[in-house]
């Protein structure tokens, strides 16, 4: 009996081992985070069934589906800096999209300690493939990447990188090379490559597509007609808001449903990369060990209010639910994620910084990180979210925004110090939605919000970096919406 006893004493210590290993120890999981650029979340199979994302479908249902996702910021380079530093814009400085042509700095983020080099800290070979954009020559590997292949604008123009097919200029460890295909297939192929390099050492993947960025044009034919006749049924021509657009027209785009049928069509594109994805990790007896997260760097406006784009569709800038909603899906391995779940917490990017390297066996607490993540590895385990957030926030260069799901107030500050900010409310469950302010809730709610983001960005801010000083600071590139002027 007492042999017995000690036995299953061995057992269930050998089991509780392996088990904390997974997450903590030897046999860390493998990550890949696949991120889409200009993707609103709205533009997924699990959301419209007429869009085709089996793939993305099929982890979203073995995963976990965060259905409350934004972004902190709508546009690429400071939501991907935001990502990669688990910060906001008024914390790590970058508030708008990085020119190589007309900014003023090239690297941005170097006094920021990067999510790639944490991984490579906790013991990860790290790879990107695809597009960086947090900094202003993106042909130059950031720390912490053992492998890069991004863009190199320095042999053509900055229009080549978003090529859907053809031929296209990268940087493969800062070297030029060129490939003529369908970018998102060969980048998809590199990351696989990547995977097989070195079996005894966990990966951590940057799978990052400029899927299904402008040009809406160039995409495989073969996807395209599925979608012409449908287009109009899943984003018709027409409407209208209380914004001009930013380049001060107002007409709609002839090519409406032409371009919604290319932007869906991406978005199938980049799917199909991700079913070959997981199935090369399943083919090598990785799919198991493997967390795999796809989102996307900020939503998309693709016709919505008559607009097209995101954050800087407008003038001046918005913060509609359609430019910082984004997808967020999570699947991995069982010790790690309970899957088949739908959680509704307030989530955005800047969670996914310390719920990696939870994942990977870090300690946050210890890396002096001061961003507003949380680990989201509670909720992916199943566990019940107890006063997780009341709020969501973001912000763009001088406006920042609130909302609870129903109430939402943008705030914009004025260049003047002193001056008063301007305030506005919209009910987000208004038939109009967004399409103009309307009359703010009570008294209490108005004294609540304002007084939940005045806290937050006081507490998630550096004077130097803030929103609310946006005009002293290094200038982004000529279309910077605080410095335009009405015509």
């Amino acid at each position: 009996m007492p042999q017995t006893f000690f036995q299953r004493l061995l057992l269930v210590v050998f089991i509780f081992a392996t088990v904390c290993n997974l997450t903590h120890g030897i046999d860390k999981p493998n990550i890949i985070l696949i991120m889409t650029d200009d993707h609103g979340r709205w533009a997924l199979g699990e959301y419209d069934k007429r869009i085709q994302t089996p793939n993305i479908d099929f982890l979203a249902q073995r995963g976990v589906r965060f259905d409350q996702a934004i972004s902190p910021v709508p546009v690429c380079s400071a939501a991907r800096a935001s990502l990669m530093t688990g910060r906001m814009p008024s914390q790590h400085g970058v508030h708008d999209f990085l020119s190589d042509s007309d900014g003023v700095v090239q690297d941005w983020l170097a006094d920021e300690h990067l999510l790639s080099e944490a991984l490579q800290d906790l013991g990860y070979r790290v790879g990107l493939f695809g597009k960086w954009h947090a900094s202003s020559e993106s042909w130059k590997p950031a720390a912490g990447f053992e492998r890069w292949l991004s863009y190199d604008v320095r042999q053509s123009n900055w229009l080549n990188q978003y090529q859907h097919s053809g031929t296209v200029h990268f940087s493969r460890d800062g070297e030029p090379e060129t490939h003529t295909g369908v970018q998102a297939r060969f980048l998809a192929e590199e990351a696989v490559q990547f995977i097989d390099e070195k079996e005894k050492q966990p990966f951590a993947v940057f799978l990052n597509f400029i899927e299904p960025h402008f040009p809406f044009a160039g995409l495989p034919e073969r996807i395209v007609e599925r979608y012409r006749p449908i287009a109009r049924d899943i984003v018709a021509a027409g409407g209208s808001s209380t914004l001009h657009r930013s380049n001060f027209t107002t007409e709609v785009v002839p090519e409406h449903e032409e371009q919604v049928a290319q932007y869906l069509a991406a978005i199938t594109l980049v799917d199909e990369q991700v079913g070959r994805i997981t199935d090369a990790l399943e083919g090598r007896d990785l799919i198991e060990n493997t967390l795999i997260i796809f989102t996307a760097d900020h939503g998309h406006l693709t016709g919505q209010y008559g607009l097209y784009g995101k954050g800087n569709g407008s003038f001046p800038q918005n913060l509609y639910q359609e430019s910082i909603d984004i997808p967020f899906i999570i699947n991995g391995p069982d010790s790690l994620v309970r899957g088949g779940q739908i959680r509704d917490e307030f989530v955005n990017l800047c969670d996914l910084f310390p719920t990696i390297i939870d994942v990977a066996g870090g300690d946050i607490s210890k890396m002096n990180y001061d961003g507003p993540g949380v680990s989201l590895l509670p909720s992916l385990r199943g566990n019940r979210s107890v006063n997780f957030r009341s709020y969501q926030f973001a912000e763009y260069g001088n406006a920042r925004m609130i909302h609870d799901g129903r109430w939402k107030l943008i705030r914009f500050y004025a260049q003047e110090p002193n001056a008063d900010p301007v305030d506005y409310w919209f009910d987000l469950i208004h038939p109009l939605a967004e399409t103009r302010p309307t009359l703010p809730p009570s008294t209490e709610h108005q004294i609540a919000f304002v007084r939940s983001l005045e806290t937050h960005f006081s507490t998630y801010e550096d004077y130097d970096h803030s929103g609310r000083r946006i005009w002293s600071q290094p200038a982004f590139n000529s279309m910077e919406p605080w410095r335009k002027k009405l015509p």
